[in-house]
């Protein structure tokens, strides 16, 4: 049933802006598996052949997980323990798109540290929907995000002023203390629940420097769109696509067209 109210709601935006560069740091795709995966090497290496393509490299990242359980009643004690495990990364030849696959909890993670376009990020996750399904089949995933975290950094110009380049219902909290030269962070969150997904809206001077006063022209624009309903894996890539949307509509909203000046405006359709 939980599905098919999802469906109903998916709602796409028609936003076609292109830049010709973008303040991009780090583009996250990750599912949560509502399952454990299997990691046998069979498993793991029929997972490798279908996007070997796209990431070459494979690595075996051993790591160790560290547990704590509360026994007993009154009297109750802490009991600790470890468990060594083995993560799988696989990465383009640059490094700079990276895929690991975890197995406790199961989940997988895309991240992109040099993001081009939607095309490549259309391509890169519908080949691991690809994969996963040929592996593992049709499984279900408990949660889905994708997250777009802007770091826009610039090199003229007062560290505080930013109206020509954010809208400014994003920037209005810088306006409050009365010696802005104090400011040593100014960070503002927006949480939104729609009826497709939910949002975690961060954004704001993080300030490298902190907890010295802001001395650098950066803001971050921080999209982390997701879904916690349980869904199969081969309905991702319509809600990616939704997750994809907002985001862009939101970033939209919430830049001027100073900063469109900056990223260089190719369309406007």
């Amino acid at each position: 049933m939980a599905n098919l109210i999802y469906h109903r709601r998916l709602v796409y935006s028609g936003m076609s802006k292109k830049y010709a560069k973008n303040f991009l740091k780090n583009v996250i795709f990750r599912l949560d598996f509502a399952q454990s995966l299997s990691t046998s090497k069979k498993s793991v290496n029929d997972f490798y052949e279908v996007i070997r393509n796209k990431f070459p490299k494979k690595e075996d990242v051993a790591t160790t997980i560290f547990e704590a359980l509360v026994v007993g009643g009154k009297d109750s004690s802490i009991k600790q323990s470890q468990k060594n495990i083995v993560n799988y990364k696989f990465s383009d030849e640059t490094g700079e798109i990276v895929l690991v696959l975890e197995s406790e909890p199961s989940n997988i993670n895309l991240l992109i540290t040099s993001y081009k376009n939607s095309d490549e990020l259309t391509t890169l996750i519908n080949l691991i929907i690809s994969a996963i399904v040929k592996v593992y089949g049709d499984i279900i995933i408990k949660r889905t995000g994708l997250r777009y975290l802007n770091h826009i950094v610039l090199s003229e110009g007062n560290a505080l002023d930013w109206t020509s380049l954010i809208d400014s219902r994003l920037i209005s909290l810088l306006e409050f203390p009365a010696d802005k030269r104090t400011i040593s962070r100014g960070l503002g969150r927006i949480e939104l629940s729609k009826d497709s997904h939910k949002v975690l809206f961060q954004f704001g001077m993080h300030n490298p420097e902190y907890p010295n006063p802001i001395a650098r022209k950066e803001f971050i624009l921080d999209y982390d769109c997701y879904v916690m309903d349980e869904i199969s894996a081969a309905e991702i890539p319509k809600l990616v696509k939704v997750l994809h949307e907002d985001a862009k509509d939101l970033f939209e909203r919430s830049i001027l067209d100073g900063l469109r000046e900056k990223m260089g405006l190719i369309n406007d359709a």
